[in-house]
């Protein structure tokens, strides 16, 4: 088996769900890139996100020369409905390795350990320096990444990518998100006497239908190109206490995804108009993420495309809905990429995996737009 397969089960055999499932967090994965840089003799710095939650950065190369940002994060989802057995003891089955990150994104924080081995390994060689990060938080609220951006003015940085499954392919656009929840209060009464209460499910129910025509229209739009066009989805209701009861009270939360010419306070401004047409009904929010919209032309994603068709990788850049790190860099100014080995379709699944040659591809890839002619 290759040493990049060995490498990731020895990631996936280390639970690293994000606390918001219930989950242990990163501290074991973060303590194992630690060792692992240590034995190699590449000096790193943590740094704090939370307590017990760090994210590890290490330079590689001529301090001259403009670095490139390369990252990836160390959380996965949860594990609930897990349908192979035990989603931390990876599985080899049709040219496939299966487990809980396998695909999301511990495959893409193995090909950058090894990409950091090498490049340690021919520093003279380099055309840009690496920096290299293992991020926490990306499944909830991205403050590793949005942390990290911090340092970023300060290292000389021309580029970031940051890891996700791509298939190798390289993403310059997706779109932002907004998750936001909405709380009705009414009154409480009996349910023979509905009259003297405030049904605050109601009230919901007509906020929902007013997001429900919103998010139509958006879908219709068909004058946008895709990754312009917004949407809009209320993933989960929570409201009343039993059929004989009046409820005063009642909240949904919803995801509100951004086209890449969209604002985030132009979104919020439009939920927000939706929920003041209801008395008692607030909005907060949980997560407000512009669009990433990296120019095409920059000299990085046209320097990492040329890597990739030496490899076979001829597609072009991409354009896709899912939102990732990549906003913390872009937010500062420097041009990022989304890239790495597996597929999209296989994150937070059940029987999440990777195809065996994915991260060989990515890794040559990346090699080549460091040392390659």
């Amino acid at each position: 088996m290759s040493e990049s397969i060995e490498l990731l089960k020895s990631l996936i055999r280390i639970p690293s769900v994000n606390p918001v499932y219930g989950g242990p967090g990163e501290l074991q994965v973060q303590e194992f890139v630690e060792n692992w840089l240590s034995k190699r003799a590449i000096d790193y710095r943590l740094q704090e996100v939370f307590p017990g939650r760090n994210n590890v950065v290490a330079r590689i190369g001529p301090a001259d020369k403009p670095a490139i940002l390369i990252e990836a994060h160390m959380d996965t989802v949860g594990v609930d409905g897990w349908a192979m057995g035990d989603p931390f003891e990876p599985v080899e089955k049709d040219g496939r390795l299966y487990g809980r990150g396998s695909c999301d994104t511990k495959a893409s924080l193995a090909t950058f350990l090894q990409l950091a081995e090498c490049l340690a390994a021919r520093e003279s060689d380099l055309k840009y320096a690496l920096l290299f990060a293992a991020t926490v938080d990306e499944e909830s609220q991205q403050h590793g990444a949005f942390k990290l951006s911090e340092l970023v003015g300060d290292m000389n940085v021309g580029g970031a990518l940051t890891g996700e499954p791509t298939r190798s392919e390289i993403v310059t656009k997706h779109k932002g998100a907004c998750r936001y929840s909405i709380q009705a209060r009414g009154k409480a009464a009996h349910g023979s006497t509905p009259e003297l209460g405030e049904n605050a499910i109601y009230k919901i129910a007509r906020i929902v239908e007013k997001l429900n025509r919103c998010g139509t229209l958006m879908s219709q739009e068909e004058t946008l190109p895709f990754i312009e066009r917004g949407s809009l989805n209320v993933g989960k209701i929570g409201g009343g206490i039993g059929f004989n009861i009046v409820p005063d009270s009642c909240s949904i939360e919803l995801d509100r995804r951004l086209g890449v010419n969209e604002a985030v306070e132009s979104a919020r401004e439009g939920i927000e108009s939706i929920v003041n047409s209801e008395s008692g009904v607030s909005v907060s929010s949980f997560l407000e993420r512009p669009a990433l919209n990296t120019d095409n032309s920059h000299w990085f994603p046209q320097a990492l495309e040329a890597s990739a068709r030496k490899h076979g990788v001829t597609k072009g850049f991409r354009e896709v809905s899912f939102m990732t790190n990549g906003v913390a860099y872009s937010s500062v100014g420097v041009p990022t990429v989304v890239f790495g080995p597996g597929d999209i379709a296989q994150a937070h699944k059940t029987d999440e995996y990777i195809e065996f040659g994915e991260m060989e591809r990515s890794l040559a890839i990346l090699e080549e737009l460091f040392v390659g002619e």
